[in-house]
């Protein structure tokens, strides 16, 4: 293909090029071991973390390439919301799911108002749900989704 000749629909999708990228945050080891195992078997691409701080340093040197970051709410020092926020300082369309033992409404409605594009309930119902959810934001439009997130 020359400079001239128009690009194929699909090559602005990350999709169309490589896996989804995706970020995981959480304090708990075991867990995040576990969900970076079946995430990668499942075709993605991972890259974890234990803490907030260091979610934010990896996002930065990572630039584009994450297409979400998975979140855990209540982690020590920074919470997920606290990563988001500056996560969307580096990216303002940074994609987020957050995942939260709380699944209130209360919770739930919050922790959207905050950016988070689905707020998954843990322990999780099944890991085929979550990489359905991971796979449908990283695949979604890349805009802030804060207006169109339903209740």
């Amino acid at each position: 293909m020359t400079a001239l000749q128009p690009r194929p629909a699909t090559a602005g999708r990350l999709t169309a090029t490589r896996p989804p990228c995706i970020l995981v945050v959480d304090d708990d080891d075991t867990l995040r071991a576990v969900l970076a195992r079946e995430l990668r078997r499942r075709g993605f691409e991972v890259h974890s973390t234990g803490s907030g701080a260091e979610a934010v340093e990896l996002y930065r040197r990572l630039g584009g390439r994450i297409n979400v970051a998975l979140l855990d709410v209540n982690m020590p020092g920074m919470t997920g919301p606290d990563v988001l926020a500056d996560l969307g300082r580096i990216d303002p369309f940074v994609r987020c799911c957050f995942m939260t033992a709380d699944v209130r409404p209360e919770t739930r409605s919050a922790l959207r108002k905050a950016g988070g594009r689905e707020v998954l309930a843990k322990p999780f119902a099944s890991l085929a749900e979550v990489c359905e959810t991971l796979k449908r934001l990283a695949d979604g439009p890349h805009d802030d989704g804060r207006e169109t997130v339903g209740g």
